[in-house]
């Protein structure tokens, strides 16, 4: 069977100076059937000669020739892509590690799956860490299994799983193009959402029926100073607008009818919310399925509200009285749940912390996101030498945990 063809997407907006290292993990992939396509949201800085610098054949650059909302930029990026084989999009300070695509490649070819998705490193920038130096993260699983869409589904809405874990089409998800103009038929555009990344996992696993999920990771998280994600959930206040509120500022997708907006206008720091945000604008993929599921959505996100308890405890009653439902009777069974969930969870949660190697100081800097891949790769080159560290990662473990 030959290579499958696989396009890289990078869509990106004035982050000139993390997109050259993002770039870089992709064009030093050793894959030849390979495209790999830039999406300009009209920058004003140095983003195209950053990549026309790459000098690489396969680097396509596109301009929208106009300011975009996130999903607007992936569906046209989308729509430059070729109608055959496999794609996947990855922020631009995000990366892939090396020989990433090849391993995506024989998981095809092994397979007859139509998506697949894999676990991923995580790398703070120094621009987000405030020091001179990245941190990087690299969990040590490895294998891959088959998993059942609706039934992961299923998991991420009763809050029992994290929407990372669905066939998202997002760093280290990638997705038949078939799929994706399956999507584009029933609903006329791939996201129908303003969380581009939350839709695409709950969108494409309302219409497929399984799914490969690789513990290995194939693709780092980055979160500079830019990352959306980052500034969303962040709890500082800033004077001026972060890229979330430029994000959400800028002609996007409204927000579900359904789900009011915080009182200053911002979306609910709730990554639940969006889940069932995105749940609520594919409906038209579910065919009959049960859609108004709002008191036990509520209880869902109250319950999983984190450091954002009282902003979210606001929304919540909100939400509430919009859709007359008794929010001290919901509250009173997410707070029981909450303390439960806290107890229970600790052998799991010293398990993953177990299984994430850390690094990144002032003796190990790992300057940008093309150093943290290149030194995740030797990491996992290195795992019989693990075996050594558990007592270590153990203590780790535990006091991350317990703190």
């Amino acid at each position: 069977m030959s290579e499958p063809k696989i396009t890289v997407i990078i869509p990106t907006r004035e982050r000139g100076d993390v997109l050259e290292k993002s770039l870089l993990t992709v064009t030093a992939q050793d894959y030849n059937n390979l495209d790999i396509i830039v999406s300009d949201n009209f920058s004003s800085d140095n983003t195209e000669d950053v990549v026309r610098s790459a000098n690489d054949a396969r680097v396509k650059y596109f301009n929208t020739g106009k300011r975009l909302s996130m999903s607007h930029n992936w569906e046209f990026a989308l729509s430059n892509v070729a109608d055959d084989g496999w794609v996947t999009i990855i922020g631009d300070d995000d990366g892939l590690l090396p020989g990433s695509l090849k391993k995506i490649a024989e998981i095809i070819k092994s397979t007859d799956v139509q998506a697949i998705r894999t676990s991923v490193c995580s790398y703070a920038w120094p621009s987000l860490t405030g020091k001179q130096f990245g941190r990087l993260g690299v969990p040590l699983k490895s294998g891959h299994e088959i998993r059942k869409s609706k039934l992961w589904l299923s998991k991420v809405l009763s809050g029992d799983s994290k929407y990372t874990e669905l066939p998202m089409l997002y760093n280290g998800g990638f997705v038949n193009m078939s799929v994706l103009k399956q999507l584009k038929s029933k609903t006329g555009s791939v996201y129908r959402s303003c969380i581009p990344d939350v839709y695409s996992a709950v969108a494409i696993s309302s219409i497929i029926d399984r799914y490969i999920y690789s513990h290995e990771p194939l693709a780092i998280n980055g979160a500079s100073r830019h990352s959306t994600g980052t500034s969303q959930f962040a709890t500082k206040d800033k004077s001026e607008l972060s890229p979330a509120d430029r994000f959400a500022s800028e002609g996007n997708i409204p927000f579900h009818k359904d789900l009011p907006l915080c009182a200053d206008g911002s979306y609910p720091k709730s990554l639940q919310a969006m889940v069932y945000e995105s749940y609520l604008q594919s409906r038209c993929l579910r065919g009959g399925a049960k859609e108004s599921i709002h008191a036990e959505q509520l209880e869902v996100i109250l319950e999983t509200s984190g450091k954002h308890d009282f902003a979210i405890g606001e929304w919540g009653e909100e939400f509430a009285r919009k859709h007359g439902l008794d929010y001290d009777v919901i509250l009173a069974k997410a707070s029981r749940k909450k303390t439960v969930l806290g107890v229970v969870s600790i052998p799991s949660r010293i398990s993953r912390a177990m299984n994430i190697y850390s690094v990144g100081s002032p003796e190990e800097p790992i300057k940008d996101i093309y150093e943290a891949a290149m030194a995740a790769a030797v990491i996992r080159d290195n795992m019989p030498g693990r075996i050594k560290q558990l007592r270590r990662l153990f203590e780790r473990a535990v006091k991350k945990v317990l703190k």
